[in-house]
């Protein structure tokens, strides 16, 4: 559950390094742009978060903040997803 302990907003959102860079670059033209899918979460300054996800398959999977400038100053993770029998189970 991503908490934001910081003074502004910050999103999280799901996808590919691909995708993350093109969604990153159209917040750079639409910075105010309005969106809501259930691979994002908004999350205000001192709120938290919550995106429930089911990954189908094992691999790494990244994530980052696409707001103006954020994704810029390296806030991006990776998710690693290991098989546990007939399961995805998310690990670091």
């Amino acid at each position: 559950m991503p908490i934001n302990k910081g003074q502004v907003g910050h999103e999280f959102v799901l996808g590919s390094k691909k995708e993350l860079d093109e969604h990153a670059a159209l917040m750079k033209k639409f910075p105010d742009m309005e969106h809501d899918e259930p691979y994002m979460a908004h999350v205000p300054a001192g709120k938290q978060g919550e995106i429930i996800w089911t990954f189908n398959r094992s691999g790494e999977f990244d994530f980052a903040c696409l707001l103006p400038g954020h994704y810029e100053a390296g806030m991006v993770g990776r998710i690693k997803v290991v098989s546990a029998g007939n399961k995805a189970t998310a690990g670091r």
